[in-house]
Order: C-alpha cells, then sequence, then structure tokens
C-alpha cells in the first residue's frame, strides 16, 4: 500500500470504502459509523443550518474546510474529528462481515480528508487493538446484531449522563450502531460503553420476541456502483484489508467522540 492513490472497496455488512493518498488512508465512508456530520451536529460544533450552507458554498469554492472555518469551526477541530471518522470507520467494517476487497476507480473524492492521513500500518494495529479491547470485556458485544434494554436495576444504580443516555435509547431494538447514530457518537465508544453496562447489569441483550428479527436492522450491505476494475488477490487482502478479531487483553479506553 506504499504510496498507493486511490479507493479501496470493503464488500460486507457494514463494510467500508478507504480514500487513499501517498499510502495514507485520508477518509473513510462506512455506514457502520457516524461521519462528519453527525459528529459535528450533534457536538454542537455547528447547526444544521450552517452545515448546509457550508455544503453549498462548497460547490462554488471547491473546499468544504474552507467553508467551515469561515463558520468558526477551528481547522484543528475539523482534522482531529476526521482521524475520528477514519479510526471508527475502520473499527466499523472490521466489526462486521467482510466478503471481499476491491480496488474502486470509479469513485467521487471525499468532502473532507486529513491532511496528513494515518499511516496504514497505523490504522491496522488501533483496529485490532480496538477489537481485541472489545472481546477482553465481561461481555462481548456485537455492534450490529445485538439489541440492548434497560434492566430492571437502573432506577437504583447510579449511571452517569452518558450511560442514562444509551438506558434512554435502549428500547430492545437499537443495536450499538443504531445507538451510536442516535446519540451522534462514534461506533467504538459507544459499543463499549454499552458492554460494559451489559456486564455491570445496566442493560441487557434484548430477547428475539423484543428485538427484530432482521440483522443488522436499517443497514444495507456497502456495494459498489459499478463493477470494479480489479479484485484485490487474497495475499494482498491479508495485507491491506482490516485485521479479523485475535484474543487479547488490550485494556479497552471508551473515548469521547
Amino acid at each position: 500500500m506504499d504510496r498507493v492513490t486511490g479507493a479501496l472497496r470493503v464488500v460486507g455488512n457494514a463494510g467500508g470504502l478507504f480514500h487513499l493518498r501517498d499510502g495514507a488512508v485520508v477518509a473513510v465512508d462506512s455506514p457502520g459509523s457516524p461521519g462528519l456530520e453527525t459528529l459535528l451536529l450533534s457536538s454542537g460544533r455547528i447547526e444544521e443550518s450552517d452545515w448546509t450552507a457550508a455544503l453549498v458554498e462548497s460547490v462554488e469554492t471547491r473546499s468544504l474546510q474552507a467553508a467551515l472555518l469561515a463558520r468558526g469551526i477551528k481547522s484543528t477541530e475539523v482534522e482531529d474529528l476526521i482521524t475520528a471518522v477514519v479510526l471508527d470507520g475502520a473499527f466499523a467494517t472490521a466489526a462486521g462481515e467482510i466478503e471481499e476487497c476491491l480496488v474502486d476507480e470509479s469513485i467521487d473524492h471525499p468532502l473532507l480528508a486529513a491532511s496528513d492521513g494515518v499511516a496504514t500500518d497505523l490504522l491496522l494495529s488501533e483496529t485490532a487493538r480496538r477489537l481485541d479491547a472489545i472481546a477482553s470485556l465481561a461481555v462481548t458485544l456485537s455492534p450490529y446484531r445485538d439489541r440492548v434494554v434497560a434492566a430492571g436495576r437502573t432506577e437504583s444504580a447510579v449511571v452517569t449522563a452518558e450511560q442514562r443516555e444509551i438506558i434512554a435509547h435502549a428500547t430492545g431494538r437499537r443495536t450499538a450502531r443504531d445507538m451510536a447514530f442516535a446519540l451522534g457518537r462514534s461506533l467504538y465508544p459507544v459499543t463499549v460503553e454499552i458492554s460494559r453496562m451489559l456486564g455491570d447489569g445496566l442493560l441487557e441483550i434484548a430477547p428475539p420476541a423484543t428485538s427484530s428479527s432482521c440483522s443488522h436492522w436499517g443497514l444495507t450491505s456497502l456495494r459498489p456502483r459499478t463493477p470494479a476494475t480489479q479484485t484485490v488477490s487474497r495475499e494482498a487482502d491479508q495485507a491491506s484489508s482490516l485485521p479479523t478479531r485475535r484474543p487479547g487483553r488490550a485494556a479497552p479506553d471508551s473515548g469521547t467522540v
């Protein structure tokens, strides 16, 4: 992947689209995790009307980042959020089902890309660390399959404001992925928090009668919009695709994004 500029499409559920520039990943789009727009709006950094205006303005200026800067968003904030989206998108892709990896030359450039990007080896190691951290928890949660519901002891337990927010959305029909979009937070920290809450008895896995029987509720596989020009070989797939879960006892961190 050294010095490669292009896009790698990971087909699956949730799947993901990895934009590369000179060998670094500068953007990741995955239906499994919230993107920059969701994180910006949910954090209150920008109003929806200003975001829409920035999109319109960027059509002429060809720079969404410049439009955001003009509305008071600091360049460091934008870069930090883009990096968070890249890391979370990689985790979301690896935590799902991976069918194949394709080199896709017929894709649009991302609206926002990290200036320096994330080196592929660092992205792979960080994604593996996050998968291991999830696996090391007392209760291992599938962010796309398992739906959660509030447990009976939540009324008497001492919970944080973030946990109360999660409990309020724990209807038995939402997965960690659904929660992340509803809360406007990255998938990884939400998955970690829900797993811990399951271990503490604040949440329970919803029974089949409560949860929907459809896997990955409201989520479709990410498929190429046009036939790919090249299929990555199994050998290249092992080097460039995201890692599978491995046993580990890495200490999970929930993050704040």
